[in-house]
Formats: C-alpha cells, sequence, structure tokens
C-alpha cells in the first residue's frame, strides 16, 4: 500500500469514527429521552397494580361486612328468641341451660359488633387511600402525556438527524483499503466501547493508555502504514494538533 493510500485509510477511519461518535451522541440523548418516557410509564404500570390491589382488597373487605352484618342480624334473631324462650322457661336446670345459651350469644353478639366497626374503619381507610392514589396517578398520567407529546417531535428529529449523519459514511468507508478493514472497525467499535480510532499522544495510545514501544510510536508518527495498538488492537493515529495541545497544556 503506498503512502497516500495508507494516509487515506488513516483518514477515512478517523472520518469514520468522528462520524459515529457524532451519532453516539444523538443516540445518547434519544435514548435518555427514550428512557425518561419508558420510566415514566413503569411507574403508571407499578401505581396501577397497587391501586387495583387496594381496590380488591376494598372488594373484600366490603364483602366480609357484608356477611358479618348478616350475621349480627342473625345473632340478633336468635337473641331475642332465646329471650322469648328463657321468659317461658320454669325448671331451674332448663332455665341455667337457657341462660347460658343467651350469654352465649350476647358474647358472639358483641364480638360480631366489635368486628363491624373495625371493618367500617378499614373500609373507610382502603376508600381514602384509594382515592389519594387516583389522584396520583391521573396527575402522573398527565404529566406522562405531556412528557411524550413534548418528545415526540425531538426523538423523530434525533431519528432524522442520526440516519442523515449515518447517510455520511457512504463516502468515508469508499476510501477504505482493503475493504475487510470495515468489519474489522466494526468489530472493535462494538468490543471497544465506541472507539475503534484513537489518537497517540506523548507517546501513548489514548484508548487505553498503553505506552507504544518506542519504533511503533515512530511509524504511527510518520504515517506509513496502519497501526494498531499491542493492547487494545484498536487502531491508531499521530494528530499533532493533539500533541500541541499537550504540550501547551490546553
Amino acid at each position: 500500500m503506498s503512502g497516500d493510500s495508507v494516509n487515506e485509510t488513516i483518514a477515512a477511519l478517523v472520518d469514520l469514527q468522528a462520524i459515529d461518535d457524532e451519532i453516539s451522541e444523538y443516540k445518547h440523548q434519544r435514548d435518555e429521552l427514550a428512557g425518561n418516557l419508558d420510566r415514566l410509564a413503569q411507574l403508571l404500570s407499578r401505581m396501577g397494580e397497587e391501586l387495583d390491589d387496594k381496590r380488591d382488597r376494598l372488594a373484600e373487605a366490603t364483602r366480609f361486612y357484608d356477611e358479618k352484618r348478616i350475621d349480627l342480624e342473625a345473632d340478633g334473631d336468635r337473641m331475642n328468641n332465646a329471650k322469648k324462650k328463657l321468659g317461658t322457661v320454669t325448671r331451674t336446670k332448663e332455665y341455667a341451660a337457657m341462660q347460658r345459651e343467651l350469654d352465649n350469644l350476647r358474647k358472639k353478639y358483641s364480638d360480631d359488633e366489635a368486628e363491624l366497626k373495625r371493618l367500617v374503619t378499614a373500609i373507610e381507610e382502603y376508600k381514602a387511600a384509594i382515592a389519594a392514589e387516583e389522584g396520583k396517578l391521573a396527575e402522573l398520567r398527565e404529566e406522562f402525556e405531556r412528557e411524550q407529546a413534548a418528545n415526540a417531535d425531538r426523538l423523530g428529529e434525533l431519528d432524522r438527524t442520526i440516519a442523515a449523519i449515518d447517510e455520511k459514511k457512504v463516502t468515508v468507508i469508499g476510501k477504505l483499503k482493503p475493504k475487510s478493514l470495515l468489519g474489522r472497525y466494526k468489530r472493535l467499535l462494538e468490543r471497544r466501547e465506541g472507539k475503534a480510532v484513537v489518537p497517540v499522544v506523548g507517546g501513548g495510545c489514548q484508548g487505553c493508555r498503553m505506552l507504544l514501544p518506542p519504533q511503533q510510536y515512530i511509524i504511527v508518527q510518520r504515517g506509513e502504514k496502519l497501526e494498531t495498538c499491542p493492547s487494545c488492537q484498536r487502531f491508531l493515529y499521530y494528530s499533532a494538533e493533539l500533541a500541541a495541545q499537550l504540550v501547551s497544556g490546553t
């Protein structure tokens, strides 16, 4: 490969990395917006599930209350019947038995009455909690719909921007020689956190910070051939501008 061809390939790789860096930045913005919407949607779903659970508990408490109320009415009838029967009993032994039965009915009636009061309190608490949750859920749903509407245009704009930038690759990829470099570039991009092409500054790879062997550093500086880092395998290039910035401390 001639010197000009090597320089063109290195420049194409640098340009390709710059394009992918730009795409990565826009994708990050897009994913952040989409992620915020997704988190709001998940929160809405969880709150909806919790609200449904409270409604189920209210329904269960209400059913139990209705059952206990029927039991209490039945206990009241049995107690009234026992009182009437007690008034007709003349034998002492039978009277004592009836009195014990009446006492048991009174105790059960009292227990059921207390249970009904507890259920009424629980039902009121469930209703209050459900009303509060419904209010929060309605507010969150409105917020989600506002965010969704506000971000829909921005997400579409970001997708179009990403597609437009991606189109720039066609010309750049045409300058890669040999063509197999593109496959290597893509694999590195995936394995090396989006950085397949990095500069060498101060004799070190800016991808993994490893110092290069002196002879390899010289080759990279001269652009004699395409070099890769012995440690991270990224493609390397030399930038006089970055070297100057390092010297000046800017």
